[in-house]
């Protein structure tokens, strides 16, 4: 399958190319992104280069797709997640894995340390350790856009709940109300 995507090769070195993405294998899934949220965090990636946590040091000869805001539809199923995951079906990413056997270890993230992955593109290949860390989410929702801002929207919650359920300092987690307390309302509707 062909693919267009923004690839990062170096610092401020961002290329858009069409290039074969090779067959899937039995542990991985075939998807087409329709849409991508924009971040400041790819905009880091793309001045600090090979100097960013989650970027590669060698993305001069192995550049990955930025973009790890995005939701999408499945095109086809590796064997190993066919009970699972159908063709067809509407997808977001959480692009946190936590997965130590990433090319950047933990720090390791669709959009940031992949050759096939990231947002920016027009078909992916997602890797086996998005579905065994849960990172591929159904998305039922009528606009794709929606389901490309479910990362930043985690963003804005996990914030919230260190800023108004925990101790500065300290790691215990405080839920309720607090007398003397703030409270945030995230959405109304």
């Amino acid at each position: 399958m062909r693919t267009k995507a923004v690839r990062l090769y170096g610092k401020n070195d961002l290329r858009l190319e069409e290039f074969e993405l090779p067959p899937i294998k039995e542990d991985e899934i075939l998807a087409h992104v329709v849409s991508d949220s924009i971040c400041m965090s790819s905009y880091k990636a793309a001045i600090q280069g090979p100097d960013h946590k989650r970027v590669p040091k060698d993305i001069d000869k192995n550049p990955i797709m930025i973009g790890h805001e995005f939701c999408g539809e499945i095109l086809e199923v590796g064997l190993k997640w066919k009970d699972k995951f159908k063709p067809g079906q509407k997808f977001t990413i959480q692009p946190a894995l936590l997965y130590e056997g990433g090319p950047m270890g933990l720090l390791s993230a669709p959009g940031y340390s992949y050759k096939y992955i990231g947002g920016d593109a027009t078909y992916i290949i997602i890797p086996n350790e998005v579905m065994e860390m849960n990172c591929l989410l159904p998305y039922n929702g009528e606009a794709y856009f929606y389901g490309s801002l479910s990362e930043p929207m985690s963003t804005i919650i996990g914030a919230f709940h260190a800023c108004y359920h925990r101790e500065q300092g300290k790691y215990i987690h405080h839920m309720g109300i607090v007398e003397g307390g703030n409270m945030a309302l995230l959405a109304a509707g």
